[in-house]
């Protein structure tokens, strides 16, 4: 009797296991928009929005690069998908997670673990540069433009000049963001490797920069603080030595108050690098 029991509690835990595998399966992915479109948009076509209000997306255009949005791709690709368009003419976007992305070489072969950003090819990507101000995810795969080509064409770079590109497709982390390839000439190399060492991700100049300037004012409150109360504290010693006692317990409060400001100020860098 107790080892039916026993058997009964297995498959249950067991069927409670796979009951909840799919579940988790769906939350951990990205969550997949439809969109009214323009014109066909094939699977791997990075978009922007063109109008937010009637959720029209079209190709990505270079000179738009911010305006970033996503990636075409097949309904049957996510698990969970809404549609907020009623045209006939729509488009499933995924803004996260890992996607097969139309790019070519325009800015030379793509290794894994490199940046993708906006091609001067209408929806295609290619491998960032400093000068791209935003970046559509990280490279999963490589392309080098010959072996796993599945075509070619001429397009007019932005300075006018006409080159030949190879076409594929790669897989690629979807993570829509700032440049970390620019970030890297903005900030000092120290700088960007004590905010990564304390956010444990890549962070914007921006937000470096502004880490920075709290801390130096907190410094220099926290100083500012401490130097008048220990220059107050030793002409009131020197003018009347019998107080002594009372001058140093007050220099002690204000060390404490100094070093609580320098400690918030340290708290609130961190709070700006990590959230």
């Amino acid at each position: 009797m107790k080892r039916n029991v026993k058997s009964g509690s297995y498959l249950l835990l067991l069927s409670v296991v796979f009951t909840l595998t799919p579940v988790t399966f769906i939350a951990a992915q990205a969550l997949v928009m439809s969109y009214t479109t323009t014109s066909t948009l094939q699977v791997g076509t990075i978009v922007q929005m063109q109008n937010s209000k009637k959720n029209i997306v079209t190709a990505q255009t270079q000179t738009n690069e911010t305006k970033m949005f996503g990636v075409v791709i097949s309904p049957n690709d996510s698990p969970v998908s809404l549609s907020t368009s009623t045209s006939s003419s729509q488009a499933y976007v995924a803004s996260s997670g890992n996607y097969s992305v139309l790019v070519d070489n325009q800015n030379g072969p793509i290794d894994t673990g490199d940046y993708i950003t906006a091609s001067s090819l209408n929806g295609f990507g290619m491998k960032a540069s400093s000068s791209d101000s935003t970046t559509l995810g990280r490279a999963l795969t490589s392309f080098n433009g010959s072996s796993d080509s599945i075509g070619q064409t001429t397009l007019k770079e932005s300075g006018g000049r006409t080159v030949n590109v190879s076409l594929g497709r790669i897989i690629v982390d979807i993570s829509i963001g700032p440049n970390p390839v620019q970030q890297n000439i903005l900030v000092p190399g120290f700088l960007k490797s004590v905010a990564q060492s304390v956010s444990a991700k890549p962070v914007s100049a921006i937000r470096i920069y502004s880490g920075l300037l709290v801390l130096l004012v907190a410094m220099i409150v926290a100083g500012g603080m401490l130097y008048a109360g220990i220059r107050s504290s030793v002409i009131a010693i020197g003018r009347n030595p019998l107080s002594q006692r009372s001058i140093t317990r007050s220099l002690i409060q204000i060390t404490f108050t100094s070093l609580i400001v320098f400690i918030i100020g340290l708290i609130a860098v961190y709070l700006l690098l990590k959230l």
